[in-house]
């Protein structure tokens, strides 16, 4: 099996920081799985929802359809980690976006979702608006 390669923090557009609190912990001392799926999360609504996304989406909502989560080494508390989000493509009315959890030694765990635009009335997917697809992806 060959060691793949961990991303850098260089390739990422968006981020978000959060704070490792003890409450993140396991019976293992290191912060849970569920707790950095949670980071992930939170980077990915940043993304998604901050001041300049959220009037290109406007009666929308994300739902995750797909999570992949690779973990490459243990994240211990305390301290504070920080979540890079890119979007890797765009299609009709889901995108694609890669992300990785850093602490000081570099990469923690990566991530690849698929969001789907939901429209909020409806429940049902929406085609995303040429506004919001360039925003995604701009590199910034």
């Amino acid at each position: 099996m060959t060691a793949r390669a961990l991303p850098e923090r260089g390739e990422f557009r968006f981020w978000s920081e959060e704070k490792l609190r003890n409450r993140d912990t396991d019976q293992f001392g290191h912060v849970n799985n569920a707790a950095i799926a949670s980071f992930f999360e939170a980077g990915r609504m940043e993304m998604a929802s901050g001041p300049d996304a959220a009037p290109l989406a406007a009666g929308a909502n994300l739902a995750v359809v797909r999570l992949l989560i690779e973990f490459s080494r243990e994240l211990f508390f305390p301290g504070r980690a920080q979540v890079g989000s890119s979007v890797a493509g765009v299609g009709n009315t889901s995108f694609s976006v890669r992300q990785a959890l850093f602490d000081d030694a570099g990469c923690v765990a990566t991530a690849e979702a698929t969001c789907v635009l939901i429209d909020a009335a409806l429940r049902r997917p929406r085609r995303i608006p040429e506004a919001l697809r360039a925003y995604l992806l701009t590199s910034g």
